[in-house]
Order: C-alpha cells, then sequence, then structure tokens
C-alpha cells in the first residue's frame, strides 16, 4: 500500500494525535511516521495500512493517492530535538 503524507497527516490531525503518538499506539519508532508524512517513505505492508486506518477513523483509501504516487510533503527531516519540541 502506498500511503500519501499530505493525507496520513491530515487524518491524524482531525484526531488531535502527535506524531509520537501516533507512533506509540501502533508499537512504533516516530521516525516512521515521519518517514511517511514526510512522503520519505511511501510503502507500507497491508496489515499497518490496516492499522493506520482503524487508529484513524478513516477506510484505507482516505491515506493513500493510489494509482498516482504521493507528492513530497517536506523533504527536510526534523531532528531529535523539534520532535522534543512539538505537542
Amino acid at each position: 500500500m502506498k500511503v500519501d503524507g499530505a493525507n496520513l497527516a491530515a487524518a491524524r490531525d482531525r484526531v488531535f494525535m502527535s506524531q509520537e503518538e501516533l507512533a506509540e499506539a501502533l508499537g512504533m519508532n516516530p521516525f516512521v511516521i515521519i518517514g511517511l508524512e514526510t512522503s520519505e517513505r511511501t510503502e507500507v505492508r497491508e496489515n499497518l495500512g490496516k492499522d493506520l486506518a482503524e487508529i484513524l477513523f478513516v477506510g484505507r483509501a482516505e491515506l493513500t493517492s493510489y494509482p498516482d504516487p504521493p507528492k513530497p510533503v517536506d523533504s527536510r527531516r526534523p531532528d531529535l530535538e523539534d520532535i522534543g519540541e512539538e505537542g
């Protein structure tokens, strides 16, 4: 499944979750979520796509722009200090 970073960030914002909170709910490193939202990483396993959709209360189709590839949202990957300042 291809994840569109802007769609993922918008869905996460709608449920008032930080990147860290979403990562924790998935049992993952926050950099996975950051990579997805910045489109540094776009491919995820189907089970992760399903889990993301369930946690964010959206359909999997809302998290993807497939078959059109997602456009990069932000090319800058935040430093650890930036993550600590969020939320």
